[in-house]
């Protein structure tokens, strides 16, 4: 296994652009055919290929046109929260109570606010 960190950044276009090919080739897809797929131009799948610079929009057209857009997937996984974390958040944003639900009350046969009369002093 290749060392990425080790490599410069035209070696790591240059691997890029051959684990593209090996995808097209493998996928038995021309160029002339994953340009077409992909709504860029054979120059710039051939450039791809080759290592040559590339925008990042080229490279997820590509990519989606041969199914490959799950090398993207580690950048789109959720940091998990440590349970530390969890806890002091938890801390200082305690969950609201809720008020009580006074029909659920009164079919238990507990008092409402219809059991009271308000007009007391009226009578």
């Amino acid at each position: 296994m290749t060392d990425i960190y080790a490599l410069s950044d035209p070696a790591i276009l240059a691997q890029i652009g051959q684990k593209l090919k090996e995808a097209r080739i493998e996928q038995n897809i021309s160029q002339k055919s994953l340009a077409d797929s992909s709504g860029l131009s054979t120059f710039s799948i051939s450039q791809m290929e080759n290592g040559h610079n590339t925008s990042l929009l080229s490279l997820i057209m590509v990519l989606r046109a041969l199914n490959r857009l799950d090398i993207f997937e580690g950048l789109f996984r959720e940091k998990p929260v440590s349970p530390v974390a969890l806890s002091e958040y938890m801390k200082k944003n305690p969950q609201r109570q809720r008020a009580y639900n006074t029909n659920a009350t009164a079919e238990k046969g507990g008092m409402t606010t219809n059991d009271f009369n308000w007009d007391e002093d009226k009578q």
